[in-house]
């Protein structure tokens, strides 16, 4: 507890470290890059423009005060099939432990499938199959009552996560991310946000030490509609320049149970780096009853295509009935207030 607290408090002096490093200038310079790959079929279906949406169990990746708005319970799960046999796999869960708090787990793994490993004269001497895997719980509370005017009901949440990564040698850390989320503004139409990702300790392999990639996010999401939400977040990574991320979700709303929703969005981050289509991403959701399922697809340009999928589950205490809106208390009619 003591480490993580004092990785929390270095994670509020890391800004000022900018000139060591957030340009492009830095590239190559951290591991475990698995962290950024993000979660959720909807999330990444918007472009990964999702500080200030998120809502459920996933909010422990994306942004851990975000599980302050976990009405009961929450929990996802998502199976990515990445770049040639790689893939990537996420569980989470969440609670509302008590009044204005809540709790939540969560597991990434990423496996590189089984590559050919050859000795010093370049014979083959069978495969090898490297991973990468981070475990992290996570709490999160609303202020109702804040002596800084216009801050109440206001959000913080902090998630300790432990890393670990094989390839013929293994290494581990430690890490903590946070992250602060508005109340709905202007009627509920508008969020803000704000988290930091993967600050703390380094992996060391053999000789060396490399920094985890950590990141600054700073979001928003506002409603355009009764079901129509656009958000987007400006990222300033450890390792490269500065990049920006949009997306947009529109719901189609039957009357009944089941709903259906288009996304698409767009993340600067790839575009340059990759030769082809990088940085569109588009996918749909469809929720029944307490359960979601999302799709997402993103390509990368040469390197080939990436697919998201990801089923959401809700338990929710006041109603019976899943609705995909970003508010805690259920409007009179099926819309996507922020409130």
């Amino acid at each position: 507890m003591r480490r993580l607290a004092a990785l929390a408090c270095a994670a509020l002096w890391a800004p000022l470290g900018w000139g060591a490093g957030f340009s492009t200038s830095a590239q190559g310079t951290t591991t475990a890059e698995f962290l950024r790959l993000g979660v959720g079929g909807r999330a990444i279906s918007m472009g990964g423009a999702y500080t200030a949406v998120t809502d459920d169990a996933g909010s422990l990746y994306w942004n851990p005060a975000g599980l302050s708005r976990i009405e009961s319970r929450s929990a996802t799960f998502m199976h990515a099939a990445y770049l040639g046999t790689s893939y990537y796999d996420y569980a989470a869960y969440g609670r509302k432990s008590a009044e204005g708090s809540a709790l939540g787990l969560g597991l990434q793994y990423f496996s590189a499938g089984a590559l050919p490993q050859t000795d010093d004269t370049g014979t083959g001497i069978g495969n090898f199959s490297p991973y990468d895997l981070a475990a992290s719980v996570g709490y999160a509370y609303t202020f109702e009552e804040w002596p800084v005017a216009g801050l109440q009901d206001w959000s913080a949440g902090l998630a300790g996560k432990f890393i670990r990564s094989k390839i013929l040698s293994s290494a581990q850390t430690e890490a903590v991310d946070f992250g602060v989320l508005s109340p709905g503004y202007f009627g509920g139409k508008l969020r803000l946000a704000l988290a930091a990702a993967n600050i703390g300790g380094k992996m060391k392999f053999e000789a060396e030490s490399e920094e985890l990639p950590m990141t600054f996010k700073v979001g928003g999401a506002s409603q355009l509609t009764e079901n129509w939400l656009a958000s987007v977040d400006v990222c300033a990574p450890k390792d490269d320049k500065p990049y920006a991320a949009v997306g947009t979700e529109y719901w189609l709303v039957t009357g009944g149970p089941l709903r259906l929703a288009g996304r698409a969005g767009f993340n600067s981050e790839t575009v340059g780096k990759v030769e082809g289509l990088t940085g569109a991403t588009f996918g749909i959701g469809l929720v029944y009853g307490g359960a979601s399922m999302d799709y997402a697809f993103a390509p990368m340009g040469a390197l080939g295509m990436t697919h998201r999928i990801s089923l959401s589950f809700k338990w929710e205490a006041a109603r019976s009935t899943y609705r995909p809106e970003l508010n805690i208390e259920a409007p009179e009619h099926p819309i996507l207030l922020l409130k």
